[in-house]
């Protein structure tokens, strides 16, 4: 935009050209830009509140709901109690044993799912023939529905499924496979299976931010690839691994669906997860139990997360 014919680029004074001027130059005045702002501002709360509804109605309503219940002894009287609800789970034998069994689940499949995401998208990059084929059959549990996924591995891994059956033919007795505990190590496989692919996605596109010239320069220095990557891919990934570590978190809380269709309501006392109490009290309608579940597991993630970020942004100023 330019002034008027005849004047200069600075005021008739010499003083330079006023916002209000500038605006009248560009042919929108002062006023009118702000009520285009306003009138902006209208249309993108207009689009987000379907969203922030459904937000409310459907999360921030029964969360804070939630707090009632956990607080009272039952839902017909509604008598105050406290905090008793808190300790009596906390004290509880069985939800020990879901928090002691979730947590090992978390602790063999949360660093075995980033590491073999991490070798993968690795790989990926270096080689350059079969690459598409091969992320094609990365994608595969991302598009298959859960369901037909736990069905399918019900089939191979039921106590009289393929799998047994067919090791039984090979001379195996069944009753040592039956004897064998190997269910925790079959949902770390089928946690595996279904969240790698994910991973890897994300650590090919955080590998993609990486210039080469940082490479290429550390090449020149006489840095092999180890070096490469734990000079260069690792500090400069640490931002991804973060959100990595984040997403194999929450997934690991996700697992519910398929432990159910292979083990069903009441599995062993290897696998009773923290899902298996909580589905247990809401059939039950013990509300005030579950609640508090829900409220003791928002501190626990919560913290995990401030944790998390604070060590993020470390990192980040580190970079910087």
């Amino acid at each position: 935009c330019v002034p008027n014919s005849g004047q200069s680029a600075r005021g008739g004074n010499g003083g330079e050209i006023t916002g209000e001027c500038r605006a009248v130059f560009c042919g929108v005045t002062q006023p009118e830009r702000g009520e285009n702002m306003k009138k902006n501002r209208k249309i993108y709360w207009l689009f987000l509140a379907p969203s922030l509804l459904g937000v409310a109605v459907f999360y921030c309503v029964p969360f804070l709901y939630a707090a009632y219940y956990a607080v009272i002894d039952n839902i017909g009287s509604g008598q105050f109690v406290g905090l008793q609800n808190f300790i009596d789970v906390l004290q509880n034998e069985l939800f020990r044993t879901a928090a002691k069994n979730t947590l090992i689940f978390m602790a063999l499949t949360v660093p075995l799912g980033m590491a073999l995401a991490l070798l993968t998208a690795l790989f990926l990059r270096k080689i350059s023939r079969g690459r598409q084929l091969l992320s094609l059959c990365l994608l595969l549990p991302l598009v298959v529905p859960s369901g037909t996924g736990a069905y399918f591995w019900k089939i191979l891994f039921d106590q009289n499924g393929l799998l047994i059956r067919t090791l039984v033919l090979f001379g195996v007795p069944h009753e040592s496979l039956i004897q064998l505990n190997g269910r925790m190590a079959i949902l770390v496989f089928v946690f595996l299976w279904k969240t790698v692919s994910y991973n890897t996605i994300l650590f090919w596109s955080g590998l993609n931010w990486i210039p080469k010239t940082y490479y290429e320069q550390m090449a020149l220095e006489g840095g092999g690839h180890l070096a490469q990557f734990r000079q260069v891919t690792w500090i400069y990934l640490a931002p991804t691994t973060f959100v990595v570590f984040l997403m194999s978190v929450v997934n690991a809380f996700k697992v519910f669906k398929e432990i159910y269709m292979l083990f069903g309501a009441y599995p062993g006392p290897d696998i009773y997860m923290l899902q298996h109490y909580m589905n247990n009290l809401f059939a039950a309608l013990n509300l005030p139990r579950l609640s508090s579940i829900a409220y003791i597991l928002f501190v626990c993630i919560g913290a995990v997360l401030l944790v998390v970020f604070r060590l993020q942004k470390r990192v980040s100023d580190a970079l910087e």
